[in-house]
């Protein structure tokens, strides 16, 4: 039961990681000054740079969250896939684990060149965006099998 709500808090920290980058990363991309008042004028009218902080705190929580639920994850989820002969599914998992490690090394630099520069790092929003797919498939492979 507390792995279930360790990992509900894991999957909504996650969802707001995603939407913090994914708002910084659309901000930044806009070409002009929009203008107009929509949707998406308004989410692309935002001060990029106000959110890094909290992506890079959001980002060390869902870490941790993962750490905290990862040997449930060894120890059950990957021996049914296993069993069930999903190699393709534990090996996405193995590089959502490299790929969670990598953007762990670039916090520094992503909290550095935004704070000095306002210049985004994609890759953060590229290792983040797989990361969170993965993660969702594995926890409905897991439901099916």
């Amino acid at each position: 039961m507390i792995v279930t709500v360790l990992l509900v808090i894991h999957s909504l920290l996650a969802v707001l990681l995603l939407g913090a980058l994914t708002h910084q990363t659309i901000g930044v991309w806009r070409l002009k000054p929009l203008t107009k008042v929509e949707f998406f004028v308004r989410l692309a009218n935002v001060r990029a740079t106000s959110y890094t902080n909290t992506i890079l705190a959001l980002y060390l929580l869902v870490m941790i969250g993962g750490g905290i639920i990862y040997p449930t994850y060894v120890l059950d989820i990957k021996s049914s896939l296993t069993d069930a002969r999903m190699l393709s599914a534990i090996g996405a998992f193995e590089i959502k684990e490299h790929f969670a490690v990598i953007g762990l090394a670039l916090l520094p630099s992503y909290w550095y060149f935004w704070q000095r520069t306002g210049k985004e790092h994609t890759l953060l929003s590229l290792l983040v965006w797989w990361n969170f797919l993965v993660g969702h498939i594995l926890n409905n492979i897991k439901g099916m099998i």
